[in-house]
């Protein structure tokens, strides 16, 4: 079988992630923060995780990425890692005060960068294309349902 590169959907998918994640870092970059450490703030002020381990889960990287960017994080002053009184080997990272302010700012920038690029498609189109990239997650073993609810 002869398959060309350009007419892979890994290729234009992949393609398109990296243009949305150099665009978004671009412009998280006045607030001194990358799309990764972004995803990690997220998770945290939405109460969608507490430990590396969980974080790691949610944006889908190793736990040693999610220490590295918690590490960052840390020293910039916006997360800090709490030991559980219980086990000391269990830690928790919680946003500090400025993590939460900033996040509010993040979330915005967010949502504009991504109606930048859904500003293409018109509703039933989004939602179709949504709709979509849940089946194929699903079919690679990734359940998005519970949740991706809305946007």
């Amino acid at each position: 079988m002869d398959f060309q590169l350009h007419n892979s959907f890994t290729f234009w998918v992949s393609r398109l992630a990296n243009v949305m994640q150099e665009r978004f870092n671009h412009e998280l970059q006045v607030l001194d923060v990358t799309w990764p450490q972004w995803m990690v703030m997220n998770v945290l002020a939405h109460d969608l995780a507490q430990t590396p381990a969980q974080v790691a889960a949610h944006i889908g990287v190793d736990r040693s990425a999610v220490t590295r960017l918690v590490d960052r994080l840390e020293k910039k002053g916006m997360v800090e890692r709490h030991h559980d009184g219980l086990d000391r080997r269990s830690i928790k990272v919680v946003l500090t005060d400025a993590g939460k302010r900033l996040v509010r700012h993040l979330d915005e920038a967010a949502h504009n960068h991504q109606q930048n690029f859904l500003k293409e498609l018109p509703s039933t189109e989004y939602r179709v294309l949504k709709g979509n990239i849940q089946k194929m997650l699903r079919a690679g073993g990734i359940e998005t349902l519970e949740l991706w609810k809305h946007v």
